[in-house]
């Protein structure tokens, strides 16, 4: 989730920073062979970075922590060089709230060491929330001033700009500018209009990135969201299609009970890696697998839904 492609320790390769909805941030290095395995980033004690909420490894159930001074689930990042003092540190995305969050880097270009606490952004003299949740951060000059500025998605769509109205080593924000306005639908997958059978617009779930595309000098919005259209026509079942759709569903909830049994005896995460290896489980699922896609061609439903890339050319 909101993954960059970023210098981070300074060494000639590109590594890659990408967030997770472990609730904790990933770096995978760059090397002169190639990507290494993802690794957590750690702060200067330690310990992971996040924001509050985390998936615990060790119990396998999601957990919570007051260590680094917020309240939050961590699943967006991105890397800037915020007090200019030539490291990069980290811009930190909430889900559930939409807050923002800074985790500056106490130790070199070279050496990163994280700060073991966060620090709220504000815009406007108050923290940042983008309604509904869901801040994924991308961090550019978006207005051309010099200064970096915050671009921000949203879980119920929308992007909004934040103008650093600051200094190089004091970035200062001003309040939203909505550059696209979401969609006024509550559903969790937002309807929009449709042309031909397909969608004219994102819905939700708003994860963005700014970069010229048209090579016309200036930065240009690729979008990246769900949405749900309605469709042209709707299907109607016969006496007999819906016998076999009966069937179906009837042998999906033995074969899906017949998996829980298997899969609730497995605690560990090692345990349930190993569930991937039973022949048992293997065999199971790959016939679940085969029954959904049958029952794909019985679909009634009057909308369909899908996940694209949106481009937005800047004016």
């Amino acid at each position: 989730m909101s993954s960059q492609l970023v210098d981070i320790n300074a060494d000639g390769h590109q590594d890659i920073l990408v967030g997770s909805f472990s609730g904790v941030p990933y770096l995978i290095k760059g090397s002169e062979s190639g990507y290494l395995e993802p690794e957590q980033i750690l702060d200067s004690s330690g310990s992971t970075v996040l924001i509050n909420a985390f998936w615990n490894t060790e119990t396998s159930k999601w957990d919570n922590t007051d260590r680094a001074g917020s309240e939050g689930h961590c699943t967006s990042v991105s890397a800037v060089d915020w007090d200019n003092d030539g490291d990069l540190d980290l811009v930190l995305g909430d889900y559930y709230g939409g807050r923002l969050f800074l985790r500056l880097n106490e130790g070199t270009a070279a050496s990163p060491s994280f700060a073991p606490t966060n620090s709220a952004i504000e815009a406007n003299g108050q923290p940042i929330v983008i309604e509904k949740g869901l801040a994924a951060p991308r961090i550019v000059d978006w207005n051309g001033d010099g200064l970096f500025d915050v671009l921000c998605g949203g879980a119920k769509g929308g992007v909004f700009f934040f103008a650093n109205i600051g200094q190089t080593d004091t970035p200062e924000f001003a309040a939203a500018e909505t550059l696209i306005e979401p969609v006024e639908d509550e559903s969790f997958i937002k309807k929009v209009p449709a042309y031909a059978g397909q969608p004219t617009q994102p819905g939700s779930s708003f994860h963005i990135d700014a970069v010229d595309y048209d090579n016309d000098g200036d930065l240009d919005l690729l979008v990246g969201a769900r949405c749900s259209w309605d469709k042209p026509s709707v299907t109607v079942l016969s006496d007999e299609e819906l016998k076999q759709l009966g069937e179906i569903d009837k042998t999906l909830e033995e074969l899906r009970s017949q998996l829980m049994k298997l899969t609730i005896v497995a605690k560990t995460d090692e345990q349930k890696k190993a569930l991937t290896k039973n022949d048992d489980y293997v065999k199971i699922a790959k016939r679940c697998g085969e029954l959904m896609q049958k029952k794909k061609q019985f679909d009634v439903a009057s909308t369909v839904s899908g996940d694209f890339v949106w481009l937005f050319r800047r004016k």
